[in-house]
């Protein structure tokens, strides 16, 4: 810019002999307002520096008007930076006018300034106003080509950046005959792999498909995008890991007119899988894998055309699951589940379908199917069960059948299902809970064959304690099924606990003395067992308020289960264990009397005493 200035000022023209001037009031504006001040100020230094080698009596006022161009350029530059001109004719014709009318205004400090002026104004206010619009505004043109052409190349390489940087998308664009304008890496590795062909733009996509049913399908597809359509095509291919392929074609265009195709390939065999897990998750029960009550009520829905009649329809609930998950924990209930689920399965006729529909509720949908073929299907069912024990512990199951005819609504006949299962788990229900209890019991003296044989002998020393309290035949009754079911909740602990032959660790005892709350709960349930719950609860309380589960003390605990309390500690001091040696008589006796009035009731221990004092027991 100094260069030009002083190219322009060596240069002047002349209006009439004697009166020059140059265009330095034109260049050094506009390059304050397109260069900034620094360049600005560089050439006007430069400008300056020229003027003052020239000398003579104008040149002070040469230096002032380069000075006040330079200040006018970079004043404008900021000010309409921040209030934007719409009109940039009118923007550069208002600098070079003012730039040029300031100037002349400068020149009054010449000799003769009235002649000079007079003779020079109309160039300086019309032309070079004129002028200076004329280059600012070719300036900014080139200014937004430069822009713009610099925008297109970082917009390129941001675009072919974005889809190379896709390890998983395969993108390409082909043009009216099928042949590539570009394409990106992954796709370009793709073809490498599955074709062994490096493309190149210009070749023709169809060239590499020599299926002709696969070939024929891609220029459907090109063929229709190239009408303006958007194709959007999910294949399942018989690639390696029958991967599933997204494919979308879409118009490349430019304004109205199509110039090819661009084309996105993904590879969503994952996320179809994830979709798929999400589906069957929403319909199929996680536990049992069986359909569960969603599925359930869109079936019932679809059997409800005469098309499927008769619709044999059968409700099952499981009979004490409940008391299962108390005896043996909830992971045990559901393992009883799954097991309960693949008997129903197991017997499951070809065109129905069976449904996990809440917690222990299984529904059969039996199309084209009558009651007599249901019930004959159930009495299989029935006898896998009779035939089959859970741990040493019996399954059974509650059902109803109601079969729908033409004409019947699948609603009323599933009520008459359900209230069907419903009675027969009436009659079942007592029977059921009292087989369940004998059989936890058996299978405890099963895991524990010592355990029979203790509860025989505690029973002997309570019905005895029992008698000297005056008790009835009742009472004596309920001390002797206390003591054959005071241990009961030990079902639920860990065999290798109860038969550990080393001490107990601290969360070992821990869970040995969860046994009296898993003992309440199964006894509990049993309407002809409810009486003594509450001494199976207790039997492990203290006197002094010190035992467990509850902390109770004195004669807040019930009588019967003091009276086992002492009864079952005097046995197990007087049994084996694989830990340590039995006691004699005579030490567990001083024992007991010892824990008279912190862990026994110092009463129930005198009697005890005398029993055996006085030959009433012989232990």
């Amino acid at each position: 810019m100094g260069f030009l200035t002083l190219f322009l000022m060596s240069n002047p023209m002349v209006f009439v002999e004697g009166i020059v001037f140059d265009t330095r009031t034109i260049l050094i504006p506009i390059s304050g307002v397109f260069f900034g001040p620094i360049i600005t100020i560089i050439a006007s230094i430069i400008a300056i520096a020229y003027r003052v080698n020239l000398g003579g009596i104008g040149m002070y006022v040469g230096i002032s008007t380069i000075i006040l161009s330079a200040l006018i350029g970079i004043i404008w530059r900021y000010m309409f930076r921040r209030y934007k001109f719409k009109n940039k004719y009118l923007e550069y014709y208002l600098l070079g006018f003012t730039s040029n009318a300031l100037t002349l205004v400068l020149m009054l400090f010449l000799p003769d300034s009235i002649y000079i002026i007079s003779r020079i104004f109309p160039i300086y206010l019309l032309v070079f106003p004129v002028v200076t619009m004329l280059t600012g505004v070719v300036i900014k043109q080139q200014q937004f080509r430069i822009q713009a052409s610099n925008l297109e190349k970082a917009q390129s390489l941001l675009l072919q950046s974005s889809i190379d940087s896709s390890h998983n998308v395969e993108i390409y664009a082909v043009d009216k005959t099928y042949k590539y304008l570009t394409f990106n890496i992954f796709h370009k590795k793709q073809i490498k792999q599955y074709f062994n062909v490096d493309i190149e733009v210009g070749l023709n996509v169809l060239s590499l498909l020599k299926e002709s049913n696969r070939r024929f399908r891609i220029k459907s597809c090109f063929d229709s995008a190239l009408k303006g359509e958007i194709i959007h095509d999910v294949i399942y291919t018989s690639l390696p890991g029958n991967k599933i392929i997204e494919e979308h074609f879409t118009p490349l265009q430019r304004g109205n007119d199509i110039l090819g195709v661009t084309v996105v390939i993904r590879d969503i065999t994952e996320q179809r899988l994830h979709e798929d897990s999400i589906m069957r998750l929403s319909y199929y029960d996680s536990l049992t894998t069986l359909p569960n009550r969603r599925f359930f009520q869109e079936r019932i829905v679809e059997v409800h055309d005469n098309q499927y009649c008769p619709v044999s329809i059968i409700t099952c609930d499981i009979n004490g699951l409940k008391l299962f998950n108390d005896a043996l924990g909830h992971k045990m209930g559901d393992l009883v589940l799954v097991k309960v689920a693949g008997i129903l399965t197991k017997h499951l006729l070809p065109n129905g379908t069976v449904s996990r529909i809440g917690g222990d509720e299984f529904i059969y949908i039996l199309p084209n199917t009558d009651y007599d073929t249901a019930l004959k299907m159930m009495e299989k069912v029935d006898n896998e069960f009779d035939n089959h024990l859970f741990n040493g512990l019996k399954l059974s199951v509650s059902y109803g059948i109601a079969t729908k005819l033409e004409g019947d609504h699948i609603d009323d006949v599933l009520k008459h299902s359900e209230e069907q299962m419903h009675k027969s788990k009436l009659f079942e229900k007592a029977s059921h809970r009292s087989e369940f209890i004998k059989s936890i019991l058996n299978t405890l003296r099963e895991k524990n064959p010592r355990e029979k044989e203790h509860s025989t002998r505690v029973a002997t020393i309570c019905t005895e304690i029992g008698k000297y309290l005056g008790m009835k035949k009742h009472d004596l009754n309920l001390l002797e099924a206390i003591a054959s079911l005071h241990d009961i909740g030990k079902i639920a602990i860990d065999e290798a606990i109860l038969n550990k032959p080393g001490k107990l660790t601290p969360i070992e005892w821990e869970a040995i003395k969860k046994h009296p709350e898993i003992g309440y709960r199964i006894i509990s349930t049993a309407p002809e067992y409810a009486e003594i719950a509450e001494d199976i609860l207790s039997h492990h309380e203290h006197f002094n308020g010190q035992g467990y589960p509850r902390g109770l003390s004195g004669e807040d605990i019930p009588i019967r289960a003091r009276i086992v309390s002492i009864a079952d500690a005097y046995d197990a001091m007087r049994s084996r264990r694989t830990y340590k040696e039995p006691m004699t008589h005579e030490q567990a006796i001083l024992e007991i009397k010892r824990c008279s009035g912190t862990q026994f009731d110092p009463n129930l221990v005198n009697i005890f005493v005398d029993l055996i004092d006085n030959g009433v027991l012989s232990i």
